[in-house]
């Protein structure tokens, strides 16, 4: 019998829920990339959602470091830029990780939850550079979140078309949304 552990079986679902998404990810499948039968995953996992769970838990903490690193010696401005591009590029690069990062019911009241928690704390500190009211930064934080998830979402299905580079388009954006901030 074949031996395996619990970081195999998520590092294969997260391969999965990549290539496929989440409605992909299935216990079957994830056994057959192991090559061991289904029921030796509940050595290791409850079931399905716990499997997902799990991959969220992952799925964050690396978007986590992924927005962390991008932030790490800029400031302000620059460092909101680098975290909306490295955002915008993570959703890109790992789009069924993005899907289920944005799916709560996956990891609410679990220790992903946690790490959602750092992520808005990290730009909470950033948006207090600006001296934004408290208050007002929750939705500052959602307004650009929509933006990032949209734009995002759309380049990762090759939606803009039009010869215009990409990128400028997503900077003149990012520069509107961020014209709100004081100084």
């Amino acid at each position: 019998m074949k031996k395996i552990t619990k970081e195999e079986i998520i590092e294969v679902a997260i391969l999965i829920l990549d290539e496929r998404g989440i409605d992909g990810v299935s216990l079957k499948e994830v056994a057959e990339v192991l090559s061991i039968k289904p029921p030796s995953l509940y050595n290791h996992i409850k079931n399905r959602e716990d499997l997902l769970a799990l991959a969220a838990y992952f799925s964050l903490k690396n978007f986590y470091q992924t927005l962390l690193v991008a932030s790490v010696g800029v400031e302000k401005r620059e460092a909101l830029l680098a975290m909306a591009g490295a955002y915008r590029q993570f959703a890109v690069d790992y789009p069924g990780q993005y899907e289920l990062i944005q799916k709560q019911i996956y990891w609410e009241n679990t220790e992903a939850e946690v790490i959602s928690n750092q992520v808005i704390a990290l730009l909470q500190k950033i948006l207090a550079s600006f001296d934004l009211p408290k208050g007002e930064q929750i939705h500052f934080i959602r307004l650009v979140r929509s933006y990032l998830h949209g734009f995002s979402s759309l380049t990762g299905k090759k939606s803009f078309q039009l010869h215009k580079d990409i990128e400028e388009s997503f900077l003149y954006g990012l520069n509107i949304i961020f014209s709100v901030l004081p100084e």
